[in-house]
């Protein structure tokens, strides 16, 4: 699969290393959204989440790894 797919998913959609991930990432916070995105056959997720007044996001891949955060 080539080409990109975004989903729309809730925090239990997603797989455990991914939700204890994304706890520990936005404790504290309040998450606005996540996203599975698939890309090439490799998925990550997305997390868009409010701190502190501050709107944040971070992208996890299936293993719960945090690849990237931007704010």
């Amino acid at each position: 699969m080539f080409g990109k797919k975004e989903t729309v998913v809730t925090i239990t959609q997603v797989p455990a290393p991914v939700r204890a991930a994304i706890e520990k990432v936005t404790t504290g916070s309040k998450i606005k959204s996540i996203e599975k995105i698939e890309r090439n056959g490799k998925v990550t997720y997305e997390v868009e989440y409010e701190k502190e007044g501050k709107e944040l996001d971070a992208y996890f891949t299936e293993d719960g790894t945090q690849v990237k955060a931007a704010q």
